[in-house]
């Protein structure tokens, strides 16, 4: 069975954040990661981007799992809102199928 690829709406602040997470493993586990994440980003945002806009990125159900993982590590306060929404918007693509 194939994997397929998640699409997630991302503002430029949970990118950054997500980035924050990911900085803090070690760089051979998430380089790559961090690369795909840095090229979506430069793609879906403009230089005079701000916080609250959104781009969409294209995930690896593995690449996904290592963000939740990192995302867990963080402070819940930092990451609850975030978490929230990637969570609806993964029931919401499940339910469309």
């Amino acid at each position: 069975m194939t994997l397929q690829n998640i699409s997630l709406s991302l503002s430029l602040a949970q990118g950054n954040l997500i980035l924050e997470a990911l900085a803090e493993r070690p760089f051979k586990q998430v380089f790559e990661l961090i690369g795909e994440l840095n090229q979506q980003a430069q793609m879906n945002f403009s230089v005079s981007a701000v916080e609250h806009d959104l781009g969409q990125f294209v995930l690896h159900p593995n690449q996904l799992r290592l963000i939740l993982e990192v995302l867990g590590e963080m402070p819940y306060n930092r990451v609850h809102r975030l978490l929230h929404s990637m969570h609806q918007q993964m029931q919401e693509a499940k339910a469309g199928e």
